[in-house]
């Protein structure tokens, strides 16, 4: 069932019961000077409908923290995946917007009258870029969603020294976000980010058969060379890399109702041993100790 919701209702502060139940209700906090802050988490797949009833003074700053999703709006659509950095302006028009299982993601809310105060100009129209697991955006990001969680905890007293710091992280979040931003500006043309977002989508679309690097060129519009240097530039690695990753990320899913074998064999790998030396590069431990690890932690 698709949720009908307009964008006040989800941030906003809700009951401590209903608080991270699903994308309907966030970890929110609000901060000094109209800084608003939300944490989303889903552990299922899902869809919301809604309409953005905020008034166009407020830029959003996201960090897509695990998953991906999509949102379709002003009659185009969006699709975002894990260290997706998106900055946009808020308008009032309708959205759809699905998300993946196991998504999470960190969205900053801030009033485009501070951001003039610091002679930061707001992005014109939606831009995305993908940061490294190493960017100071990511960690910062990461830092700031785990505060919401325990902040949201009924046993957890917040004092003006937590929002301080709460405030400072968020802060810092939006300074990197608008500061790289600034440098990789006169780099990219809508066609060009297009043409990437489309190879990016390609890409991902299976885990069981990658495109060649050469047909992932040919769809973004670019010779090989630059789409090579464009597509590390823009998602912080090259697209096998970005493959593998997100290829591990699915394995980790799996693993959760299937055996290694069956595993392996989902994500198209003939020998599972190579499988299993994928997942020790990225986990650095297997896949049998990692389902291990995950039933020891399940039990209560």
């Amino acid at each position: 069932m698709t949720a009908e919701v307009t964008s006040t209702q989800v941030h906003r502060p809700h009951p401590e019961h209903v608080v991270g139940t699903s994308l309907l209700y966030p970890h929110s906090r609000g901060f000094p000077g109209g800084v608003w802050t939300s944490g989303f988490v889903a552990a299922h797949a899902g869809q919301i409908r809604g309409y953005f009833d905020e008034p166009g003074l407020t830029t959003r700053c996201t960090v897509i923290l695990s998953g991906s999703c999509s949102m379709s709006a002003g009659g185009k659509t969006y699709s975002f995946a894990t260290s997706d950095l998106i900055l946009a302006n808020t308008s009032p028009e309708s959205f759809t917007f699905e998300n993946s299982a196991e998504f999470s993601a960190l969205e900053i809310h801030i009033p485009t009258r501070l951001l003039d105060q610091m002679n930061m100009a707001t992005p014109s129209g939606l831009a995305v870029r993908s940061v490294g697991v190493q960017d100071p955006v990511l960690r910062t990001a990461r830092q700031l969603f785990s505060s919401l969680l325990v902040a949201s905890r009924a046993s957890f007293k917040t004092t003006p020294a937590d929002a301080l710091v709460g405030y400072g992280l968020a802060m810092t979040v939006v300074g990197y976000a608008f500061a790289q931003d600034k440098e990789h500006a006169t780099r990219w043309t809508e066609d060009t980010a297009e043409g990437l977002n489309a190879a990016k989508q390609a890409l991902l679309a299976r885990f069981d058969h990658a495109p060649t690097i050469n047909q992932l060129a040919a769809l973004s519009g670019m010779s090989l060379t630059r789409f090579k240097e464009l597509f590390r530039e823009r998602f912080g690695c090259a697209p096998f890399a970005l493959y593998q990753a997100h290829r591990m990320e699915r394995a980790c899913q799996l693993l959760q109702d299937h055996n290694v074998t069956e595993t392996a064999m989902e994500l198209g790998y003939s020998n599972v041993s190579h499988f299993s030396a994928a997942f020790q590069r990225q986990y650095g431990c297997s896949p049998g100790q990692w389902q291990r690890l995950m039933r020891l932690k399940s039990k209560p």
